[in-house]
């Protein structure tokens, strides 16, 4: 069942994530996406706190469908506005930096979640999982001022300008 479960999730996400990024794309600025990630994340950090209450197989269902729909709002919002404000040059670098840094909180959260689940039970790491979540949700409040239409991109780092060839 696990693996129908996750299938689930990954089945709702990847068919709602197109047409979500497609309606962010036709809006201009950054406002629409900034709301899209917000509540996504919000919505989405609130699944764990769901699975307290969980007493039938298929409420586990309901909650990963819901958290793939949270998230299929979240990705495109995220992975647009992290585009528009990557600096030229740097595209590459940028998204490995991003990759790498998603990559080793998930390693820690895995390992230090299962230390937890281990010595306190699931219930604990259900409960720490929402709050840490609702918390990072909230801190992106704090960038929302950041954010600028796309017909008004600037570069943030001066571009460097190549040293002349000397022959």
């Amino acid at each position: 069942m696990v693996g129908f479960i996750s299938a689930t999730y990954w089945f709702i996400k990847s068919i709602v994530q197109p047409f979500i990024a497609h309606f962010l794309d036709t809006k201009k600025g950054e406002k629409d996406d900034f709301k899209f990630l917000f509540f996504g994340l919000l919505l989405a950090n609130i699944v764990p706190f769901g699975y307290l209450f969980v007493s039938q197989l298929w409420h586990i269902f309901l909650l990963e469908a819901f958290r793939g729909l949270c998230m299929a709002c979240v990705v495109p919002a995220w992975s647009g506005i992290f585009t528009r404000h990557i600096d030229k040059g740097w595209e590459a670098f940028s998204w490995s930096i991003e990759s790498t840094a998603l990559g080793l909180a998930a390693a820690f959260a895995a390992a230090f979640g299962g230390l937890l689940a281990s010595f306190l039970g699931f219930e604990v790491v259900f409960v720490l999982i929402s709050l840490f979540g609702l918390t990072a949700s909230f801190l992106l409040l704090k960038i929302r001022r950041q954010l600028f239409p796309r017909d008004h991109f600037e570069f943030k780092v001066p571009l460097v300008e190549k040293p002349e060839k000397q022959f």
